[in-house]
Order: C-alpha cells, then sequence, then structure tokens
C-alpha cells in the first residue's frame, strides 16, 4: 500500500510500516502504548495466560512489540526519533538503540513533562507527575536554535481541557510536541508517527509546516484524529481554533 504525505491511516501499523520505504522518513514522533504493570504478568490463571502468549510472541515486549523499531531504524533517514513511553520501558528502548546500534554515533536525551496538577495517590507511592520521552539523535541531524526550544523538561496541568475535547487518555501537550519538532526538523520534513492516537503529532505538524503520516489501529481514535485536523472535537462540535 502507498501512502500519501500529510494522511492519517486505520491500520496496524506493524504491518503497514513494511511498506514504507527505506529512509524516506526524517523524523519519527510517537507515543507507544504503556506498560503500567511491574513484575510480569502474576501467578494467577490470568498471570500464566499471559506469560504463556508472551512465550509465544517472544518479541512482544513492555506494551508493543519492539520488532517495530527495527522497522523505525530502516525508514528513518537517520536516526530522529521520540518515543514517548513509561518508566518501565526505558530500560529496554535504551538498551535497543545504544546496544544494538553500538556501530553508528547516537546521542540521546530523557525528555519529560511534568505536570502541576497529577492525581493523588496512596501513601506508598509517588505522585504519577512525569511522563517521559525518549529522544536518540544520529550524527549529522541538525537542530535549529532557540533558547524557547531546548529545555528538555516541560511543565504544564494535567491536560484536562484536551482531555475533554478529544476524550484520548494519554494526550500529549500540542505546544510541547510543536516546540520538539520545532528544534529537530525543518520544514517540510516527513514525520511518521506509527501511534497516532488523537492526532497531536498531525495537528502539530501541520502547525509547523511539517508534513507526516500517520497509523492508528483504532478507529475511534482514527475518527477523532481527522475531526481534529478540521478543528472537530470527539462531541462533534466546530472549533474555529487551532486543536
Amino acid at each position: 500500500m502507498e501512502f500519501k504525505e500529510n494522511e492519517i491511516y486505520n491500520v496496524d501499523c506493524y504491518k503497514a510500516i513494511k511498506d514504507i520505504s527505506d529512509k524516506s522518513i526524517d523524523c519519527i514522533y510517537t507515543d507507544i502504548p504503556y506498560l503500567y504493570n511491574q513484575g510480569g504478568g502474576g501467578s494467577s490463571a490470568l498471570g500464566e495466560r499471559t506469560n504463556k502468549k508472551r512465550l509465544e510472541l517472544k518479541s512482544i515486549e513492555n506494551g508493543i512489540d519492539f520488532d517495530i523499531l527495527n522497522d523505525f531504524v530502516r525508514v528513518i533517514k537517520k536516526i530522529n526519533i521520540f518515543i514517548w513511553c513509561s518508566k518501565l520501558q526505558i530500560f529496554d528502548i535504551m538498551k535497543y538503540f545504544l546496544e544494538t546500534l553500538k556501530d553508528r554515533e547516537i546521542y540521546f536525551e530523557i525528555l519529560t513533562w511534568n505536570k502541576s496538577n497529577p492525581t493523588p495517590t496512596t501513601n506508598n507511592s509517588w505522585l504519577p507527575d512525569i511522563e517521559y520521552c525518549l529522544y536518540f539523535r544520529e550524527k549529522g541531524v541538525i537542530y535549529n536554535d532557540g533558547y524557547e526550544l531546548k529545555s528538555k523538561w516541560f511543565e504544564s496541568s494535567a491536560n484536562k481541557r484536551d482531555k475533554d475535547r478529544f476524550e484520548h487518555p494519554t494526550i500529549k501537550p500540542l505546544e510541547l510536541v510543536q516546540r520538539h519538532l520545532l528544534h529537530t526538523t525543518q520544514p517540510n520534513d516527513l514525520v511518521l508517527d506509527c501511534f497516532m492516537g488523537s492526532g497531536t503529532t498531525a495537528v502539530a505538524c501541520k502547525n509547523t509546516g511539517r508534513k507526516y503520516i500517520g497509523f492508528e489501529i483504532s478507529e475511534k481514535w482514527y475518527k477523532v484524529a481527522k475531526d481534529r485536523l478540521n478543528n472537530i472535537t470527539a462531541t462533534g462540535q466546530q472549533s474555529f481554533f487551532t486543536m
């Protein structure tokens, strides 16, 4: 299947990315399915079935099939990749880029979104006030200047307004995504998002003069993302402001 620029597709990204040509993408920006449960599937009957399934699939680790990272590397011109992930996924993703690709000169940053109003927790846990984005860059990828673009952390509220508008539970701040793209990509660069969700990456590209291709397996989120590009919320309301 041939994918057009500036389009979102309701497809399985693990299959669809196989149809993208080698070294045709300038940047990958994606928010992968998170892993939240620490310690595996447990000893319950459900846990046993989960562990058995993991053994059968082998490559499924921490919320995603890590084989897709091989395709990320294949389709991108030079490593220029942002991956939002949970704390439990950081080690495996870092290990892939820094060990599997150790013959290439790759640098990394751990970027954070710090929430000023995290939800309360029990006494035996930390507040869920930080989300992590791993950024990998290969030598030769050019940064754009601008002091306001270079901070590795971003502080804001928990983005309730956007969650209400688009109903997606893990939506990221549009301002932050735009800042990341403005710092690390050039006008008309092509950005791939394999887990498009509510369409934040596509809107950020549209607002900053970048091109995009997006994959989203959920029909619900695919429709939300498509509507959002036309300033329509998940409830069908029209807005005259960038969303």
